[in-house]
């Protein structure tokens, strides 16, 4: 797991502030001095061995744009390895998880697509040898593989036992806010209110009005072509047009849910980090300043349950490997029905 965090070849390595952010094995300095010599016509080099392309030309794919293809393939290589920890280190972890639980003020969940294939809504970036039932992750299947949209798996499903799990901690008053990259709108057919949620890429069932903001909850996918829905707002004295609430790669995220995000962030001692790489950038910033604000504390900060590595695993308070359902099942079994009852 080291490995995706290793020293920039192009700068100071660890001591560089921007060192290890994104899972790359170059720090955003040098991205970003990259990207400039691109703007002003200069051949890209590799980021890590600083060998230039013939051609000059840059691979468009998020992360690859300033990888070699040998460097590419090692990177990927450390990214795909799934690690598991064994019975007794995942047991003496849950405990811990659940202490920390205990004592803490302000709790937040940040999560991904890992949470949701229990439910059965495949990933995005496991690798053909996954051991998840819902197999390798959409952007890793061969080319000539046609699988099945991912917007139909988010339609047919069900909230997962990670889901309920969480629902349960937020009635309880434990978890305070969950704040979540996926679109699937499983956090809210199990429970939890949009109110106590950030969706910071949206959510596929609820369309918003682009005159008031008010949001509409459907029982039907409302992505479509151009965004808007041909739907209008029901508010009194209002009538403005309905769009889908979903953000595509590229697209801004919706203001007025990115800084309540950030809101309940900067208020927050410990945040479980569920399913995530933690490498798509705003929202990968966000486990990051709760470990900032208290790397002093061993009990509080960043807890990551996840399979492949991230780049806040040698930062994290706790690092679990292993699946998030058994692993939160176990936390809560180990707090309590009196302190999360069903």
């Amino acid at each position: 797991m080291a490995g995706i965090v290793a020293a920039c070849k192009q700068c100071c390595g660890e001591g560089c502030r921007y060192h290890g952010r994104h899972g790359q094995r170059s720090c955003l300095g040098c991205e970003e001095a990259s990207r400039i010599a691109i703007s002003k016509g200069h051949r890209p080099a590799c980021a890590q061995c600083g060998r230039r392309g013939q051609d000059g030309k840059v691979d468009e794919r998020q992360t690859r744009q300033f990888y070699c293809s040998a460097c590419w393939a090692g990177y990927e290589g450390d990214r795909l390895v799934e690690y598991f920890d064994s019975a007794a280190e995942l047991e003496a972890k849950c405990q811990r998880l659940a202490s920390m639980i205990r004592g803490a003020r302000h709790v937040i969940a940040f999560t991904g697509a890992g949470i949701s294939t229990g439910a059965g809504i495949a990933d995005f970036r496991s690798g053909m040898n996954t051991k998840l039932p819902t197999g390798p992750g959409l952007w890793e299947l061969p080319k000539s593989v046609k699988p099945e949209g991912i917007l139909e798996q988010c339609v047919r499903a069900k909230p997962g036992r990670t889901h309920i799990l969480l629902f349960r901690l937020w009635k309880a008053g434990i978890l305070k806010h969950v704040i979540s990259q996926n679109v699937d709108g499983l956090h809210r057919k199990s429970g939890i209110p949009g109110s106590a949620m950030s969706e910071l890429h949206g959510n596929i069932f609820v369309e918003r009005c682009t005159a008031c903001g008010w949001e509409y909850e459907r029982d039907f996918n409302t992505i479509c072509p151009g965004g808007f829905t041909g739907r209008n707002c029901e508010q009194r004295g209002c009538a403005g047009k309905l769009r889908h609430s979903g953000v595509g790669f590229g697209q801004d995220l919706e203001e007025h849910i990115v800084n309540k995000a950030w809101s309940e962030t900067e208020s927050a001692d410990l945040c479980l980090a569920l399913g995530s790489s933690i490498t798509v950038t705003p929202a990968s910033e966000m486990p990051v300043l709760v470990t900032k604000n208290h790397r002093r504390d061993s009990t509080k900060g960043l807890v990551i349950v996840n399979l492949q590595a991230t780049p806040c695993d040698q930062t994290a308070a706790l690092r679990v490997n292993g699946m998030v359902d058994d692993v939160m099942e176990r936390v809560v079994e180990i707090l309590g029905e009196q302190t999360v009852p069903h």
